[in-house]
């Protein structure tokens, strides 16, 4: 035990040790996509197809459904069947305006079931729906012939982001370092995973880590832009080369409101990076930040970039939308007063002007604004001459998929980064599910090879949880997302005695996870109280000799006590057993496919990480579990052929003699073969519930400085 001892101090934090693990298989519950968004913009049903999986490892029941009050608003194509084991089913979720009364949009709650045909086992998910009615009467059509928003397979769309593509360089670059923020946004709104606009080997999200020394880190401005950029393409903005983005641009808040009090479009954007991290709308910063953007609102309802300064389109759209990002309603009299400060600032022929001239990008912006204030851009309210935003808009578009910033002038990337989101009907920060990969990459199918898809992981996040995967020696005690907690209560074994402790450490999730998934774990208080609490047993797996269970927070071993680690939302937690010189595994996926054709083959890398460097390394010798195992060559790699039409789940491990031949297994990556794969599963461990509602991605825009 005085090994355990040593190894606690000089960790500050060791946990528990070996015994028999039991894990309880159930039903198991997938969904593709993790959110229903219906536009109503006509009184025509709308319908959108819901894919529900059975992940688990026995026949289930399911059944979906609404709350009492909404059902009649839905209909099913059928919403009660039977799932054996990898089989899967699409449900048509039809939503008819003719039956809402009400004509509010709303935020709801579709319930998806399971119960185990053989047993009284069951889970259950929801699956995030919206429903968003615009302001204004039906859509009228754009230049095209089509209704307002555009689709991700619109051929506008598709020059457009065929456009950027063709214009990246071999650095990973479009436009240099400023412009590829706005771009990564962009490339996200419309579904896409930036990491696969690459050249050579370089991504568009390589660029702008790698070149992010061209920020100005004083500056609220450059780091909002950044941190957009990061939370589209699903980086973690707190730790970027180990710098914590986040806490920069909260140091920049003084006097109630971020960056120079003679600025406004510092808190534009300063509200709106932090939200898309996962910052609370009730934050003392963002509040402060949206008051004092409401206390310098112009007579004529407008803002400008600077205090005092003469109102203009670009930065009232930034504001509406910072705005209406904090949580201001679409009704209140500031968001009102902007909405006709824009109505305002349409030209006589259509389309909104900045400095006299009507542009892409303040037609952008401002019809992002109008959307993200629930207003339809298209409806007669906003045209003028037969034309309205968008029609105007259109016209900038170019031969190649460009867009000019005016007429007659030659097409850029960064408008082009503009107009994207603002065709496809979203606004910063970007309205739609934010899927968490479940590994250190993100990996989604590219637009060239087939429809947009989600992430390939099993789970979808809202804004204040964290990821927890808690592996053990002889397999995956548990994995899943947890809401954080204002605080919790935990008791130690040893003395008896309970705590109620705050529920942003790494042992508060724990304790959460414990009763979601139904695992035991015991926490003592008596070996070093000064420095923290530590775990004895996970599971009844005690800490034995120089081995017990450690922490990491997105594979950063954890250097202070479980209940002193500090956690933010999207966070990774990995609590392992093993010794510190234990490491973690990842797997990764060339070519970058997650759903593939019957007979295609797929090359995994299986990589560790050196805890010295923080790089990740290939590691040969490891088993790779598809269907069956394969052992990773020198390289690390091993090539597979998928040969069944169904979803594959595949994890790498490897456990030596000695501490510097073991290592953490990998979390699972899903590979649909000719099926769709999951957006959510969940292994219920006893009556696991896991409900994890929409998730977040974000984007947003230019800021003043770089128009």
């Amino acid at each position: 035990m005085r090994k355990v001892m040593k190894s606690l101090i000089s960790l500050l934090f060791l946990i528990m040790l070996f015994s028999s693990i039991k894990t309880v298989f159930g039903v198991g519950i997938g969904v593709n996509p993790s959110q229903l968004e219906y536009i109503v913009i006509s009184n025509s049903i709308i319908q959108k197809d819901l894919w529900v999986f059975n992940t688990g490892d026995t026949p289930a029941q399911y059944t979906l459904y609404f709350d009492t009050q909404y059902q009649p608003l839905f209909s099913f194509s059928i919403n009660n069947f039977l799932l054996n084991p990898g089989e899967n089913r699409k449900v048509t979720v039809a939503y008819d305006p003719t039956k809402d009364s009400n004509k509010i949009n709303l935020n709801i709650t579709l319930y998806v079931k399971g119960v185990a045909a053989n047993s009284n086992i069951e889970a259950g998910m929801i699956v995030n729906v919206k429903v968003i009615y615009q302001l204004s009467e039906t859509a009228t059509t754009s230049l095209t012939g089509k209704a307002f928003p555009f689709k991700p397979s619109d051929p506008e769309i598709v020059n457009a982001l065929n456009y950027l593509k063709n214009v990246q360089d071999s650095s990973g670059s479009i436009g240099g370092f400023h412009i590829s923020c706005w771009t990564v946004m962009a490339i996200a709104s419309a579904g896409y995973d930036p990491h696969n606009f690459r050249k050579n080997t370089h991504s568009i999200v390589d660029y702008i880590i790698d070149n992010r020394n061209q920020l100005d880190q004083t500056k609220a401005t450059d780091l909002s832009k950044f941190i957009l950029a990061l939370t589209a393409a699903h980086e973690n903005p707190r730790d970027i080369g180990g710098i914590d983005y986040i806490a920069l641009l909260e140091a920049t808040f003084r006097n109630d409101q971020f960056g120079d009090e003679a600025m406004l479009n510092d808190d534009f954007w300063a509200i709106m990076a932090l939200r898309s991290a996962g910052v609370s709308k009730s934050d003392f910063k963002i509040q402060s930040a949206a008051s004092f953007i409401k206390n310098h609102q112009n007579p004529d309802g407008g803002w400008s970039w600077n205090v005092g300064g003469a109102s203009d389109v670009d930065d009232t759209s930034a504001a509406i939308m910072a705005l209406i990002s904090a949580g201001e309603s679409n009704q209140s009299p500031s968001i009102l007063n902007a909405l006709n400060y824009l109505k305002s600032q349409l030209s006589p022929n259509g389309g909104f002007t900045y400095m006299g001239e009507v542009n892409a990008a303040s037609n952008a912006w401002g019809i992002m604004a109008l959307v993200a204030a629930g207003v339809n851009p298209t409806s007669s309210d906003w045209i003028k001459n037969g034309k309205s935003p968008v029609d105007i808009l259109l016209s900038f578009q170019n031969s190649d998929g460009s867009f000019s910033y005016a007429q007659g002038q030659s097409g850029s990337a960064w408008w082009t980064a503009y107009a994207i989101p603002a065709f496809l009907g979203k606004f910063y920060p970007i309205q739609e599910s934010f899927t968490i990969q479940l590994t250190t990459t993100t990996t989604l199918t590219s637009f060239y090879t087939s429809s947009p898809t989600q992430s390939s992981t099993t789970q979808t996040a809202t804004k204040n949880q964290v990821y927890i995967r808690i592996e053990d020696v002889s397999g995956t005690v548990w994995r899943g997302w947890i809401e954080i907690p204002f605080s919790t209560t935990i008791t130690c074994y040893n003395s008896g005695k309970s705590y109620i402790i705050p529920g942003d450490n790494v042992l508060a999730i724990l304790n959460e996870a414990s009763k979601l998934g139904g695992f035991t774990y015991t926490v003592s208080d008596q070996w070093y109280p000064d420095l923290g609490f530590y775990v004895d047993s996970i599971n009844g797996h005690k800490a034995e000799g120089a081995y017990g269970w450690l922490y990491r927070v997105n594979y950063v071993l954890g250097n202070t006590a479980i209940n002193n680690f500090k956690i933010h939302s999207l966070d990774e937690i990995l609590i392992y057993w093993g010794t510190d010189k234990v490491k973690p595994l990842k797997i990764e996926i060339q070519p970058l496919k997650l759903e593939i054709d019957v007979g295609e083959s797929l090359t995994i890398i299986v990589k560790y990480r050196d805890d010295l460097t923080g790089e990740w390394h290939p590691l040969p010798g490891a088993t790779v579990h598809v269907n069956d195992s394969y052992v990773t060559d020198n390289e690390g790699k091993v090539t597979v052929t998928f040969t069944e039409k169904k979803v594959y789940q595949i994890y790498a491990e490897k456990w030596g003699s000695t501490p510097d031949d073991q290592y953490v297994r990998s979390d699972i990556i899903y590979i649909g073969v000719g099926v769709p794969i999951p957006e959510f599963s969940s292994s219920a461990l006893l009556l696991t519930f896991i409900a994890l509602t929409m998730a977040y991605t974000l984007i947003r825009r230019r800021v003043k400085l770089y128009k």
